[in-house]
């Protein structure tokens, strides 16, 4: 937005005032009121989580009241995360607001203002404490919570959730099912671990996920995303539980690369370009959300990016009939994304050769795989040959005639929409 940074769901009113935008950082989960005035002709920076209440004046040049405006004061501003500026309030040039300070309305904020105060007047001094929580009413956290959230998507999953609430439900502070309207015992089987059960109409892979991150009332640090075909292994579930453990702060990646076994007709999947297979999955609260895609999403990370050397495993123990018929649906939507994607407006991941495992993956995607002819076959020889598939034995050969067959359903697909397509037209 003209050069601004703005973070995850942070929320400007219309009325809002920014002059030199390219100069402002916004942190997410921002909010401003209505007819907040940012004059940055020098950075402004604003953590997360913080709220700028109406008619708030963020100055970074403007004359001197102590001098009655006949000297010119310039400097950037620093309002660190979890503060609240109250309404009418003015900050001056060089102004810095450390972290969880709340100003009083229609203050004046000249200088320092130290962490977790409550601070009034003009210029604003610190008046008291801000006390978040009080020992008497609230009590503190038990040491042996995870503080780690699960959340599953599911729909019709009767047969695989027992076994994926099984490898969470003794450690993870609490596990969120969405259900997207099932019509076998999914949520009786979720209910009767011990899970809370939301239902939700089913809005697409992304926008179904991003619906969860958005209206789960979601209090750990730490967040996990599992398919309901997926299960957390006990190496992986350590080392979560490790950082975990940890101050927030204290921990410099924002989100992890989970890679996951899969398991093909009752095999492991050691190779076929299948393994190592890494995902984004853990990551820190509020600092990542599913880019806009129909399927075959990935998660944007505001962000470092590291990587666990546990596992997860993917096993999809409703046989071969439902992976199919779940593919067959995958490569309606693939085709119909390839089609649009250049019209399609939205957030997606980068495409960059030299990026993370993810931007390579969609470079290629992108600049490489439509130009190759006879896509199945190639996908064949890549998965068999160059990512030696052939140590998978006959499992393997087997596993990758089928993932091959996607490349078929896709490029039919493709050509039946654009026939379709040219009819509307």
């Amino acid at each position: 937005m003209f050069g601004m940074k703005l973070g995850y769901n942070a929320r400007i009113r219309r009325s809002v005032s920014i002059d030199k935008p390219w100069n402002v950082t916004i942190g997410d989960l921002v909010i401003f009121g209505d007819f907040v005035v940012v004059h940055a002709s020098k950075p402004v920076s604003i953590g997360d989580r913080s709220s700028i209440s109406q008619y708030v004046m963020l100055l970074t040049v403007c004359g001197d009241y102590k001098t009655y405006g006949t000297t010119k004061r310039e400097g950037a501003i620093t309002i660190e995360e979890d503060c609240w500026v109250a309404t009418d309030t003015v900050v001056m040039p060089s102004a810095h607001i450390e972290q969880g300070v709340v100003v009083g309305a229609r203050a004046l904020v000249d200088g320092r203002l130290p962490e977790w105060k409550v601070c009034t007047g003009e210029p604003a001094v610190e008046r008291a404490e801000r006390v978040l929580y009080v020992n008497e009413i609230v009590a503190p956290r038990d040491k042996s919570i995870s503080n780690i959230e699960i959340i599953i998507p599911v729909r019709d999953e009767e047969i695989n959730l027992p076994y994926t609430l099984a490898s969470v439900m003794e450690w993870a502070d609490k596990v969120w099912v969405i259900d997207s309207g099932s019509t076998d015992k999914t949520r009786e089987i979720a209910e009767a671990a011990g899970a809370e059960v939301i239902c939700q109409p089913w809005l697409g892979y992304a926008k179904q996920k991003n619906w969860a991150l958005d209206n789960i009332p979601l209090s750990a640090d730490w967040v996990y995303f599992l398919d309901a075909d997926e299960t957390i292994l006990p190496l992986l579930k350590d080392e979560m539980l490790e950082i975990s453990s940890k101050p927030v702060r204290e921990i410099s990646e924002t989100a992890f690369n989970i890679n996951r076994y899969f398991i093909f007709l009752g095999k492991r999947i050691r190779h076929c370009g299948y393994y190592p297979s890494w995902n984004v999955r853990f990551f820190k609260r509020g600092k990542a959300f599913y880019e806009d895609r129909d399927v075959h999403e990935h998660m944007i990370v505001y962000g470092k990016i590291g990587k666990l050397k546990g596992h997860m495993e993917h096993y999809d123990r409703r046989g071969l009939e439902c992976y199919i018929e779940k593919h067959n649906r995958y490569s309606t939507i693939e085709a119909r994304e390839i089609i649009i994607q250049p019209e399609k407006q939205g957030i997606t991941i980068d495409a960059k050769f030299f990026g993370n495992v993810q931007e390579r993956r969609r470079w290629v995607k992108q600049n490489i795989y439509p130009w190759l002819p006879a896509k199945w076959l190639f996908r064949f020889f890549w998965m068999f040959i160059i990512r030696c598939g052939i140590l998978d034995g006959v499992t393997g050969f087997r596993f990758c005639m089928l993932v091959s067959t996607y490349e078929i359903f896709i490029s039919l697909k493709m050509i039946e929409y654009k026939k379709q397509m040219a009819k509307k037209q």
